[in-house]
C-alpha cells in the first residue's frame, strides 16, 4: 500500500522531532520478531528513557541526512527500527544489547552518538559504560576524597597537640593535685 506524500511528510517531521530531542540513536534490524517480542523490546527500551520505532528506511535516511548524521546506507536496509535515546545513552544501549542477546532475530546494526556514527561493536561498548548516575557518584567521590583526607589530617594534628598539652599539664602538676582533681 502506497503512502501519500502528505503522510510521508508527517512521518519525516516526526523523525526530525525525535532526532532533535535524542541524545543518541541506536539502529537495529528486527526481521522475524512477532508482536509480543516487539512489545517486549518497546517496553524494555521505554524503561531506559528511549523510544523504539519501526521506521521506513528512505524516510529515516532522509531525516538522518537533514540532521547532519553520516549513517551508512547498508544500516538502513531490510526491517529497520531506531531507538531514540532521550536520557542516558549507555542505559538505552545496555537494554538493547540485552535484548539482542535474548532475541535471536534482533540485531544491533549501529548508532549515532553526539553526531558521530557508531558501528555495532561501538554500540556494544557504549552498553558497558557506567550510567550517568554512577559516573556522577564516582565524580562526587573523587571530589570529596581530598576534602575528607584534609579533615582527617587536621583532626590528627589537633589531636596530637591536645595530647601533648595534656601530657605537659599532667607532668607539671604535682602528684597531690592530680589525685585530688
Amino acid at each position: 500500500m502506497a503512502v501519500s506524500r502528505e503522510k510521508k511528510e508527517e512521518i519525516l517531521a516526526g523523525y526530525r522531532e525525535l532526532l532533535s530531542k535524542s541524545q543518541a540513536v541506536i539502529i537495529t534490524h528486527y526481521g522475524g520478531l512477532n508482536m509480543p517480542q516487539l512489545n517486549k523490546v518497546r517496553s524494555a527500551v521505554r524503561g531506559a528513557q528511549a523510544e523504539f520505532h519501526v521506521t521506513k528506511n528512505t524516510l529515516i535516511a532522509r531525516a538522518f541526512k537533514e540532521a547532519g548524521y553520516q549513517v551508512p546506507d547498508e544500516w538502513l536496509t531490510g526491517a529497520t527500527a531506531v531507538s531514540f535515546c532521550f536520557g542516558d545513552p549507555p542505559a538505552a544501549a545496555k537494554a538493547i544489547q540485552q535484548l539482542s542477546e535474548d532475541l535471536e532475530k534482533f540485531k544491533i546494526v549501529g548508532g549515532v552518538l553526539a553526531g558521530a556514527a557508531l558501528n555495532a561493536e561501538r554500540v556494544k561498548e557504549l552498553a558497558t559504560m557506567p550510567s550517568l548516575d554512577t559516573l556522577r557518584a564516582q565524580l562526587i567521590g573523587l571530589l570529596s576524597a581530598p576534602a575528607s583526607g584534609l579533615v582527617s589530617v587536621l583532626n590528627a594534628a589537633i589531636g596530637g597537640v591536645m595530647y601533648a598539652l595534656q601530657a605537659k599539664i599532667d607532668k607539671e602538676q604535682p602528684a597531690g593535685e592530680a589525685a585530688s582533681a
